[in-house]
């Protein structure tokens, strides 16, 4: 599988846990979060930002979440973790999202034990007092050894579909040879 067929796959499946998420079948839905985990480091599970779940809460009017747009694929060479990859994505979507045009977070993809997985996540930052998005911030859940600052040397990006600039980072994010 190539690292883009990965997230792509990666993107679908989480866009159809959050669908389930809002249905009634709680098996299905936890066989859902099952597979998207599987596609991670076992430490990032919670990073991934949705959960098993005990009992669903019906919703009467579910929304259909679309897989969040893959904008660009960098290819670096890490210290660690030798190739990894980071996938720039828009948020969770739906027909309504606003944030659904712009770059909101990246997924740090390596080769584990022969198997691609999600490795670590990056989170863009928004500066409180300006609400201007500033740059990146890791997730509490990368493990430790994985430095957002620090990916390794740059080798390539390849890149799908140009987002918005309503942000005043994303375009300017995705035209970086980074």
């Amino acid at each position: 599988m190539t690292k883009k067929d990965f997230i792509i796959q990666f993107l679908e499946i989480e866009a159809e846990c959050w669908t389930k998420r809002q249905l009634t079948d709680l098996d299905d839905f936890n066989e859902c979060i099952k597979k998207l985990y599987s596609m991670a480091i076992d430490r990032l599970d919670q990073g991934l930002g949705i959960y098993y779940k005990k009992e669903l809460v019906f919703d009467e009017n579910p929304v259909k979440y679309k897989p969040r747009h893959l904008y660009k694929l960098s290819t670096y060479i890490n210290e660690i973790y030798g190739d990894i990859y980071v996938a720039y994505v828009s948020s969770t979507t739906t027909d309504t999202d606003p944030k659904a045009d712009t770059i909101f977070e990246g997924f740090i993809v390596g080769e584990i034990e022969d198997e691609l997985k999600i490795i670590g996540t990056m989170v863009r930052y928004k500066n409180r007092s300006t609400m201007k998005v500033e740059g990146w911030k890791p997730s509490v859940y990368n493990p430790s050894d994985l430095d957002i600052d620090k990916l390794g040397k740059f080798i390539s990006t390849e890149r799908y579909s140009e987002p918005s600039n309503r942000d005043n980072f994303s375009l300017e994010e995705y035209l970086k040879d980074k």
